[in-house]
């Protein structure tokens, strides 16, 4: 033993690495830096707004209703361009050029709603007018990864619609906070509200005695209660929802001016993100389009006879003109749209360079053509049977489906030949062609398509039936109808329709230039 080791004075070995933590002191304990929060700047102009906003929420739920869409969302879309207008003027921010365009687009969108029921496309008309209005601030703030509609549009959508307004979803409330507490108007009002609260249970139960004590006081409260609780009841019940969505609106438009979060998606990890996607090998993407292509040609081959015997009005042997027009209709539209996958997936998981390019463009533009006979094959089959039966809404939105594929294939035989922005093509493509169909009257032109074929000998009936789908659209072709039909059958058919589906009159959130029409009709 030592004189160190005598004295308890032991040397402790010099370590690498970890530190030795105390036995007390566990690695759950170890204090880590936490993540600085990140500011939110504002002024009075932002307050008002954001107070707005939550506003422009309430209309939101107030005005869009689910029992049935009307007048009520224009009013809404009005409303919200207005206040997303006066936001940007306010903060100092010039209104872009391109930015009017979908600014158009969404005001004509919204107008459809107060013009016709469109009882089939509501829901799916909702749904693309507020993707257009969310994309029109991405515009209208320079919020998008690029200066023009191309390549990074969905990456665009998805930041635009999901991470900029929740990530700055409670700026609207932190700022309407912090803004009353600096100010003393603000904070006297802030009391007032608490007093009013605080009394609430006095105010209740002297209003309880004063009713007990006086029967036509009673009888007052009564009569105003009654009513009050609905309207209080419906206010209540919109609070929460109001207050959610006035705080993803004003996220929206406020992360995009302050550029406050809009850089979790950019421009850089998307492309970095495109090139990690690029993983199947060339020859793998060749062989398996390439025997695809071989498929469709033995298709054509085998069916050569009858493959557009459509468009003569002749059947294939052995099936009467129906069963050949309803036999392998929506299956060629399945076969489509597996074309048109193909053509994405491999655009988008494949890299090509040099030859293998040049090579897979040849193969991309083999196969849309391939694709555009199958089209016009399913149309060809899809005319026969309209010819034989006439109109449905299924029947017309297929058709219309298919022909807007076949101008997206179109487009991307052009883009493989010469250089276009394809994105764009295709965006506007689909936007612009489902604005005609929502300003087309669908459910009207259906009935009185049937009606008037049905009334010149070329359609051996009507289908009643159909009219119960869209009863704003089809009473006034239906009540010609009922007055000059012989057929008795079709007359008392027309006249239960008549009678069990005159339209009461809505809210008029759910109001709209073809409902009110019909209410206008007499009862017969």
């Amino acid at each position: 033993m030592n004189i160190a080791e005598e004295n308890g004075a032991v040397s402790v070995p010099v370590t690498t690495g970890a530190p030795v933590l105390p036995p007390t002191l566990g690695y759950s304990q170890i204090p880590t830096a936490k993540k600085p929060e990140i500011p939110i700047p504002f002024t009075g102009a932002d307050s008002v707004f954001a107070l707005l906003f939550l506003v422009c929420g309430y209309l939101f739920v107030w005005l869009i209703t689910p029992e049935g869409l009307g007048m009520g969302v224009t009013l809404f879309t009005a409303v919200f361009c207005t206040l997303v207008l006066l936001y940007t003027k306010s903060r100092g921010r010039k209104v872009p050029r391109n930015s009017w365009f979908w600014l158009a687009l969404v005001l004509l969108d919204s107008v459809s709603f107060s013009l016709f029921t469109n009882v089939s496309l509501q829901f799916l008309n909702l749904l693309f007018l507020m993707g257009c209005a969310v994309y029109w601030v991405a515009v209208l703030t320079s919020g998008r990864m690029e200066g023009t509609l191309g390549t990074y549009f969905l990456p665009d959508m998805v930041n635009q619609l999901l991470r900029v307004p929740f990530l700055n979803f409670g700026c609207a409330s932190k700022i309407i906070r912090r803004s009353s507490v600096k100010n003393r108007k603000s904070r006297v009002l802030l009391s007032s509200l608490c007093g009013a609260v605080a009394a609430l249970p006095i105010l209740g139960i002297v209003l309880s005695l004063l009713m007990q004590a006086d029967g036509a006081f009673q009888n007052l409260v009564k009569q105003f209660s009654a009513d009050v609780d609905t309207h209080v009841v419906n206010f209540l019940f919109r609070l929460l929802p109001a207050f959610l969505t006035g705080s993803y609106l004003f996220g929206l438009l406020y992360g995009n001016i302050e550029k406050r979060q809009v850089d979790s998606i950019t421009a850089e990890k998307s492309a970095r993100f495109s090139q990690k996607c690029k993983v199947v090998p060339v020859a793998a993407a060749v062989t398996g389009t390439v025997l695809l292509c071989l498929l469709y040609l033995v298709f054509f081959g085998a069916q050569t006879a009858s493959l557009f015997s459509a468009f003569s009005g002749q059947g294939q042997n052995g099936l009467t003109l129906a069963e050949f027009a309803r036999r392998g209709f929506f299956e060629l539209c399945k076969v489509v749209m597996i074309n048109f996958a193909v053509i994405a997936v491999s655009s988008v998981l494949i890299r090509l360079e040099g030859e293998e390019s040049r090579l897979m463009r040849v193969i991309h533009v083999i196969l849309s053509v391939e694709t555009l006979l199958l089209i016009a094959s399913a149309l060809s089959k899809m005319v026969l049977y309209i010819t034989r039966y006439g109109l449905t809404p299924k029947r017309v939105y297929t058709s219309w489906f298919m022909v807007v594929l076949a101008v997206i294939f179109v487009l991307i035989i052009l883009s493989r030949f010469r250089k276009i922005n394809l994105a764009r093509g295709v965006v506007l493509t689909c936007a612009v062609s489902f604005l005609l169909l929502c300003y087309s009257n669908i459910d009207g032109r259906i009935v009185k398509y049937n009606i008037d074929r049905y009334q010149s000998g070329t359609l051996e009936s009507v289908d009643v039936d159909i009219l119960y789908g869209a009863p704003d659209a089809a009473k006034p072709y239906a009540l010609k109808l009922y007055r000059n039909v012989k057929d008795s059958n079709i007359k008392n058919n027309l006249g239960v329709f008549l009678r069990e589906q005159s339209p009461d009159k809505d809210e008029f959130q759910q109001m709209n230039l073809q409902k009110w029409t019909a209410l206008r009709l007499p009862k017969e």
